[in-house]
């Protein structure tokens, strides 16, 4: 049974309540329950009195000393690096990325952020070669610095054109950022310390040292995708490196190369190479298919005679970003009005279609778009969670657009399609590729701003709105680019955490979704949110009907989001269990459209409700008990996290009968949770389609309760018949493979 809400905050907490919010904070808002490097100041010299000061054999044995008068000219550029970790006596090596960032506004001092990422090598692997690929085309990665004209030894054109060269060099190709098998993650870098000499140290000796607190990763259960961080560093590691002669391929960029060791409290434990390969920090792809009758984004004019697209959008926080124009003229699926708003089970239906199924997100991190028409009014794009595994595609609405009535802002654009508003639909479909990379909005993360992760009617106020402080006009003064905040999750967080096919959708957060309990809190008397449930009585297996309202009790307007659903990402939904356990519910599909922070008016209200059933974090009631559901509303207020909270209890019931047993073991599987997260019509989710047709031949339940009591859960859910009957079966209806064009899949969420 559900019993009444019950506030968890309280006009006696001093740090309640709208009064209480202070006019201004620092820094992001969320801070993410995973491991993240901060901002450091390089040294010039290290403490005498650090272990990375203190001479070590093997160290000195490799170093040359030097006079104290000479300069040590380390070349510590930015930039991403492989690096290699060989332990002393044991078979097994690492590798994997290092990324040191000099170029981030929030660098400090310095300008520098570094973080890493390390792997478990295959077995009898010698040692790590980049992906060698053909020389990158103009505008990638042929200018990476000046410092390209340094390489050590003859160039590839001098090597091959040699009148004594008997062959060709074994390696013609440069490397690019490698790309590792998501089971083989090991840990991650937090870096704390960096020192680059300028002189060499007391001891005669140039070396770089690097402290990096070392977080080892338990990777997820079979068939599941997240994993754990420790609260606390696993270990802490000095890593000191000399300069070396580059070998192929990291001969072939330009760019420095070191050798050294890896010390724990002193204590050598094995050798350390690190080698540069790039200029960005991260790569990845986006492949674009587009349906018959749709228009897909393209470039726009970047206003100093070039133009911006996804790649050069991505360039600027450091990413390369490939991309490719894939499908074109895709047929519409039967029975589909591809000119009408889009159902979530026909979308992913499509989406899960077209994914060319020979992709491998364990040798590229590649995004999949697909651009539908839709119409005005539906929503501009959506990104599923998981498709296959999460986080792998978004769509793009070439037919909808900017409707007056999500902003009166729109200027130009008002009720315009996206395809006739080239740099508005561009912004629009890179915020949906940035959820693939599991960013959420500015709105509830730091503030709305005119940056690519807020949501577009909110983009739309802040250029045209009379306090926004940042004049300009919507479309022409879009700035195409992603903010301070999302610029350091990008590029700092895990890998498992951002890459396609990773953790799920917002799962960095402490409790695995936004919570209200640490932001200030509105008094019920200020803003009363109500939490409802239905059925009183319910079956283990049968899904809850949840519902919230909003409402302003206070004398004067306040500002609120518009959209407190979970779609919208305002609106967040958490499961505790007898024993205190949480579980977030997580949406399956994003929509957050028309979600903004508004003007709520006294007396006034905003309700959203949710089917809660199954999530990508699992089932919400995995076994009978006694449950509480917490619906928490966060977001921003001019830069101050704000929020309201409020739960009701759930009491999951024991199976009665054989037929309430038989029910559950029906509906307790993956398949059907997604059907009923897509609001039911799946019927490429072949598995659910017969579990539920299943169900629906069991009679239903009655006074005596011979019949499943969950049927009742399934009202306007089960699939009909004849349709089911006539609907090809997902193999049939797949993409066919093309062996020799391997690519990651989508994902979906519905956002802007």
């Amino acid at each position: 049974m559900c019993n009444g809400s019950e506030s968890s905050s309280s006009s006696n907490n001093p740090g309640s309540g709208k009064h209480a919010v202070p006019t201004s904070v620092a820094g992001p808002i969320v801070n993410p329950a995973v491991p993240l490097s901060r901002s450091i100041a390089v040294a010039a010299t290290p403490d005498p009195a650090s272990a990375a000061d203190q001479p070590d054999a093997a160290s000195l044995q490799q170093d040359s000393p030097a006079s104290a008068l000479t300069p040590c000219h380390f070349d510590f550029r930015g930039g991403c690096y492989v690096i290699t970790y060989r332990p002393t006596g044991s078979p097994v090596t690492f590798e994997g990325t290092l990324r040191v960032d000099r170029s981030a506004p929030d660098g400090g001092s310095d300008n520098i952020i570094v973080s890493g990422d390390l792997y478990t090598a295959p077995a009898a692997h010698d040692a790590v070669v980049p992906v060698a690929v053909p020389t990158p085309a103009a505008g990638d990665e042929t200018g990476e610095d000046e410092a390209a004209a340094e390489v050590r030894g003859p160039s590839v054109a001098a090597a091959v054109s040699a009148v004594d060269s008997p062959v060709l060099p074994a390696v013609t190709k440069r490397p690019q950022i490698p790309i590792f098998a998501r089971s083989r993650y090991h840990s991650y870098l937090r870096v704390t310390s960096v020192t680059v000499p300028a002189v060499p140290t007391s001891h005669g000796v140039c070396r770089i040292t690097l402290v990096a607190e070392q977080y080892n990763y338990t990777q997820p259960p079979a068939g599941q995708h997240l994993g754990t961080f420790p609260t606390g560093p696993s270990r802490t590691v000095t890593i000191k490196l000399r300069k070396a002669a580059a070998p192929p391929p990291f001969s072939l960029t330009g760019g420095p190369y070191f050798e050294g060791r890896l010390l724990v409290s002193g204590v050598d434990k094995g050798s350390v190479r690190l080698g540069w390969v790039s200029r960005f920090f991260r790569r990845a792809s986006v492949e674009i298919d587009t349906l018959a009758g749709a228009v897909r984004p393209a470039p726009v004019p970047d206003g100093a005679g070039g133009m911006e697209f996804f790649d050069t959008i991505f360039a600027k926080i450091g990413w390369q970003m490939g991309f490719v124009n894939d499908q074109t003229n895709i047929p519409v699926p039967a029975g589909v009005n591809a000119t009408n708003c889009w159902s979530s089970a026909d979308l992913h239906n499509l989406m899960t279609t077209v994914r060319n199924p020979s992709t491998n997100l364990d040798k590229e991190w590649r995004i999949h778009l697909i651009v539908v028409p839709a119409k005005l009014g539906c929503g501009r794009g959506v990104m599923y969670d998981q498709i296959g595994v999460p986080r792998e595609a978004c769509a793009s609405f070439s037919d909808d657009g900017y409707p007056t009535g999500d902003s009166l802002n729109f200027g130009a654009a008002a009720n315009q399609k996206q395809r006739d508003v080239p740099r508005a639909y561009l912004r629009s479909a890179t915020h949906e590729i940035t959820h693939t990379l599991n960013q959420i909005h500015q709105e509830q993360e730091t503030a709305a701003d005119n940056s690519i992760m807020t949501t577009t009617p909110s983009v739309a106020d802040v250029l045209g709105g009379p306090t926004s402080g940042a004049p300009g006009v919507f479309p022409d003064q879009i700035n195409l680019a992603h903010n301070t905040t999302v610029r350091h999750h990008l590029n700092h967080m895990p890998d498992p955490v951002i890459r396609p096919g990773g953790w799920p959708f917002a799962s960095w957060f402490p409790t695995g979704a936004p919570q209200a309990s640490d932001r200030h809190l509105f008094d019920q008397s200020e803003l009363e949110l109500v939490v409802t449930c239905a059925p009183e009585r319910v079956a283990l297996g049968q899904p809850v009907e949840l519902a919230w309202t909003l409402t302003n009790r206070s004398a004067s307007a306040l500002m609120v989001p518009n959209d407190v659903s979970i779609e919208a990402l305002f609106g967040a939904i958490t499961i505790t269990d007898g024993e205190g356990r949480m579980r977030p519910v997580r949406p399956f599909v994003i929509r957050c459209d028309h979600a903004k922070i508004d003007v709520l008016e006294p007396g006034q209200s905003v309700s959203a409700t949710s089917r809660v059933f199954w999530s990508s974090a699992g089932f919400a009631f995995e076994r009978p008990g006694r449950y509480r559901v917490t619906v928490s509303i966060t977001w921003s207020a001019q830069g101050v996290p704000v929020g309201v909270e409020r739960g009701v209890d759930a009491f999951i019931e024991f199976p009665t009968n054989d037929a309430d047993n038989r029910a559950a073991g029906l509906v307790m599987h993956p398949e059907v949770g997604k059907w009923v997260a897509l609001g039911g019509g799946a019927y490429h989710l072949d598995e659910a389609v017969r579990r539920l047709l299943e169900l629906s031949s069991t009679p239903a339940g009655d006074a005596d309760g011979s019949g499943p009591r969950l049927l009742k859960g399934f009202n306007g859910l089960l699939p009909n018949r004849e349709r089911a009957a006539a609907a090809p079966t997902a193999r049939a209806t797949r993409r066919p493979t093309r062996p020799t064009r391997g690519r990651p899949g989508g994902g979906g969420k519905r956002s802007r």
